[in-house]
């Protein structure tokens, strides 16, 4: 158990440095190729801290005193060291990196205080038996109180990481709420603003939204798919998780502007913008297969427009786990992300010919695809933004629970 205990403090060490020299590289060349070993080390470093506190239940003679400062660190980093970006801003990660490192130091400099040797863990600080049966006693009894919370904060932590995942970064998740994020890209004098959406916000997240879109030579491509022949047998909207949640459906927000037609682009003007010009750049259902438009259909049939969102969740995985097919799955995400994504990009060489700046509001899960065509064109990475869409504690938490059990029927 030394050894594995010297182990952790060396990668907890390790770790902050390569978060250091990651972080710095990012500022300087915006390059992520350290980012890769910086994550091994500190998943490294997590797993071995794992088995090195319930170690602390076994072995007596692990210093407490110089391993749960590191353990309380660990823990906070899981839930992204949150406050820590809303008080020092975009460079929390590297200030968190730099105290993860002096935190670090600091205990190696009491462990060779303690021990007179080594900043590491020596013999002489295991010598005599091990095993406690009082020390396993008191350790499981604590931890009665701290694993619950040890399990909230990993599961938080793997959410996360999933939504952050599948979204490029575009949706995080952090204690106080849900965030999105813009990114400006540039390329000589024009520019490309993409803005990660959600069906659901708060209505000042959608004001600030819309106030930060200036007048000038922008154009907005609009997300809203249309249904010309009908196709949707069923009312699909967001509007009543909306108002159970005591949020504002995107569906209800509309940018400011001059609503014009594709074949705009292909005129040319001299006049000065008052207001942005906004181009629909969705495409129509008719495009999508027949089994996406059976799935939307059970979609707001059994969810959308259910009384209970329990009740209309069971009844939906239940009529897809007898429709629903993992081809079915691939030409529904064909249809919703590939198909509309290759729709507003194509808008782009065009749109960069006339206007500076190029606005693309749409939802989270098609920025992944879309930045990645952006940056194939040649764009970089100037700033992002994150605008708080819904916070934690406005939610109507009573309202919310009635429905979901029942009670307010």
């Amino acid at each position: 158990m030394r050894k594995l205990a010297n182990l952790f403090l060396i990668l907890f060490v390790v770790s902050a440095l390569f978060g250091i020299a990651d972080e710095l590289v990012q500022q300087l060349l915006s390059t992520p190729f350290l980012t890769g070993l910086q994550q091994f080390t500190w998943l490294a470093c997590l797993f071995c801290a794992v088995i090195v506190y319930f170690g602390l239940g076994f072995n007596r003679h692990l210093p407490k005193i110089i391993l749960l400062p590191l353990f309380i660190w660990l823990f906070w980093s899981l839930v992204d060291y949150w406050p820590l970006e809303n008080i020092v801003g975009k460079y929390f990660q590297l200030y968190a990196a730099c105290g993860q490192l002096l935190l670090g130091i600091l205990m190696l400099k009491l462990n060779q205080k303690l021990n007179h040797k080594s900043p590491l863990f020596v013999q002489s600080q295991f010598v005599g038996s091990a095993f406690s049966g009082q020390n396993l006693l008191r350790f499981c009894l604590i931890n009665i109180l701290l694993l619950p919370m040890a399990l909230l904060f990993v599961g938080y932590s793997l959410v996360n990481n999933l939504i952050e995942t599948n979204t490029a970064g575009f949706v995080q998740l952090k204690p106080n709420g849900l965030y999105m994020t813009e990114r400006i890209y540039r390329k000589a004098d024009k520019q490309i603003r993409l803005v990660g959406m959600i069906h659901l916000g708060q209505e000042n997240y959608f004001t600030a939204l819309m106030e930060s879109i200036h007048e000038g030579q922008t154009l907005i491509l609009m997300e809203g798919v249309t249904d010309t022949d009908g196709l949707l047998t069923e009312h699909f909207s967001y509007g009543k998780i909306a108002d159970l949640l005591g949020l504002t459906s995107q569906e209800n927000v509309h940018f400011k502007g001059r609503l014009i037609e594709a074949t705009t682009l292909d005129q040319t003007t001299t006049e000065t913008q008052n207001v942005p010009d906004i181009l629909p750049a969705d495409i129509d259902l008719k495009q999508f297969d027949p089994r996406t438009l059976e799935v939307l259909n059970a979609l707001a049939k059994y969810v959308l427009n259910a009384k209970s969102l329990t009740q209309g969740y069971l009844e939906f995985n239940r009529w897809a786990q007898n429709h629903v097919t993992s081809e079915t799955n691939k030409i529904v995400m064909d249809d919703l992300i590939g198909k509309r994504n290759r729709s507003v990009t194509s808008y782009l060489p065009k749109a960069l010919i006339k206007y500076d700046t190029v606005v693309i509001p749409w939802g989270a899960l098609h920025m992944k695809g879309i930045e990645k065509i952006v940056l194939s064109k040649g764009f970089q990475l100037e700033q992002d933004r994150k605008r708080l869409s819904i916070d934690f504690l406005l939610l109507p938490y009573g309202q919310l629970w009635d429905n979901l059990t029942g009670g307010g029927k």
